[in-house]
């Protein structure tokens, strides 16, 4: 090789080389958008904004439009008392919500589906402890009893042939932390209620539950009704018929409301059963579709009818026997009474699709876009205080309403996921 081709070999290299040196100094200078003294962290590395910071939309969000939550794994603000009114409790599934207070400040326990654990979360800030351990994974119905003492959990069993119904006590003093809590599930205390439970709900005062069992083949079937007395620790079968299809939707000391399971085509009817005296007393009847909810001191119905493809809502007084009707669409599983039984939250779709109400509801084969509501039950008067796709959150199927003690938040069952969430009433209606 000639000393001229030696030259231009190293000429070529060296341009090459400055060149290369140069072109990182420029893009490196130009890249270099950290923000300086401000403490904020690049746009995007916190989906709901810089960690430390305490501000919210109007509307209720944060900055990157969306919803506080306290899962671990999705960034929340901690400590922040300006929190949204839309609010995220869980994002794993729940079997069953409770309403309660200490101290004059609102907590909500759930069950945990997959795992049968307990936990509370503080609205304040949104603190979570889990209160007790479970062996019992897969639970899908949750109730809690006995002044949130006790947790009526139902599973079934391995094989998925029985039903299982166990009573849990919550121990009544402390709470096991979320962090510090063991991996490994301690056996809980409580019992089993007797086996292949068809049906069960918690009385108004929490101290009894009404359940029932059935006997004999489909076409020859006998259904029966006990109650469970949470402090004695004991249950007495007060109730039989040759009936099977039974709903209870209301327990107290002297009644108990009974429901036919309902289906579109066929007629329903509700009756109350006098604990007492075995007295069946008819209600509401020969309605398509009947589904119910009783007002707080029992004298108010609020009920659904199907319709072709639709539905009807209304309130049925019992002392006068009148009836108001709504301007809603909705199931009254999706809606809740406040104490003073004046009041009624209700979660309706923003459009019903034609199809067989409640079947297909039930099935899953339809899933509503809700806004809730709140009925005047004197007047029907309705007016809606929550749209959450204002949120920019994903769509609610709501169901499982709770109305907590200071009558403050609603909280709500997004049927979609059943995942648990929280709405500070009292900020929307002011």
């Amino acid at each position: 090789m000639s000393k001229k081709q030696l030259y231009i070999i190293v000429g070529i290299f060296a341009i090459i080389t400055i060149g290369f040196f140069l072109a990182s100094f420029i893009l490196t200078r130009g890249g270099n958008n950290t923000p300086k003294e401000t403490g904020q962290e690049p746009n995007g590395f916190f989906p709901f904004g810089n960690s430390d910071s305490t501000k919210v939309n109007p509307n209720g969000t944060s900055p990157s439009g969306n919803v506080i939550n306290n899962n671990s794994d999705i960034p929340a603000y901690v400590g922040n008392k300006d929190l949204p009114i839309l609010r995220q409790v869980t994002k794993n599934a729940v079997a069953g919500s409770y309403a309660t207070q200490k101290s004059g400040k609102e907590y909500v326990n759930y069950v945990e589906k997959e795992t049968g654990n307990v936990f509370e979360t503080r609205l304040e800030d949104m603190q979570t402890n889990r209160i007790s351990h479970s062996i019992m994974p897969r639970i899908y119905e949750a109730q809690f009893a006995n002044s949130g003492r006790s947790v009526v959990m139902r599973y079934l069993k391995s094989k998925g042939e029985t039903i299982s119904t166990f009573v849990l006590d919550i121990p009544r003093a402390g709470a096991l932390s979320s962090d510090n809590a063991t991996t490994s599930a301690s056996v809980p205390n409580g019992r089993f209620l007797p086996p292949d439970i068809a049906d069960l709900k918690v009385s108004a005062d929490e101290k009894t539950a009404f359940y029932l069992t059935r006997t004999g083949e489909f076409s020859n079937r006998n259904s029966f009704g006990s109650i469970f007395n949470f402090e004695k620790n004991s249950g007495s079968q007060v109730f039989q018929s040759p009936f099977s299809e039974w709903l209870p939707v209301a327990v107290n000391s002297k009644n108990v409301l009974l429901q036919t399971k309902a289906s579109q085509n066929v007629p329903g009817f509700l009756y109350s059963f006098d604990i007492k005296s075995g007295v069946l007393k008819k209600i509401l009847g020969d309605k398509k579709g009947l589904t119910t909810l009783p007002s707080t001191d029992g004298q108010r119905i609020l009920y659904s009818e199907s319709t072709k493809g639709g539905l009807t809502l209304g309130i049925h007084n019992i002392s006068n026997n009148t009836t108001v009707n709504l301007i809603l669409q909705t199931l009254p599983e999706k809606c809740a009474w406040k104490s003073d039984s004046l009041t009624i939250y209700c979660a309706a779709p923003q459009n019903l699709p034609g199809t067989a109400y409640p079947d297909a509801w039930y099935q899953g084969t339809v899933s509503f876009s809700d806004n809730l509501w709140q009925v005047d039950a004197n007047t029907g008067k309705s007016v809606v205080i929550l749209v959450p796709s204002s949120f920019t959150v994903e769509l609610m199927d709501m169901t499982s309403l709770v109305i907590s003690p200071l009558q403050d938040f609603i909280y709500f069952t997004n049927k979609k996921d059943s995942s648990l969430w929280a709405f500070e009433v009292h900020k929307a209606e002011a």
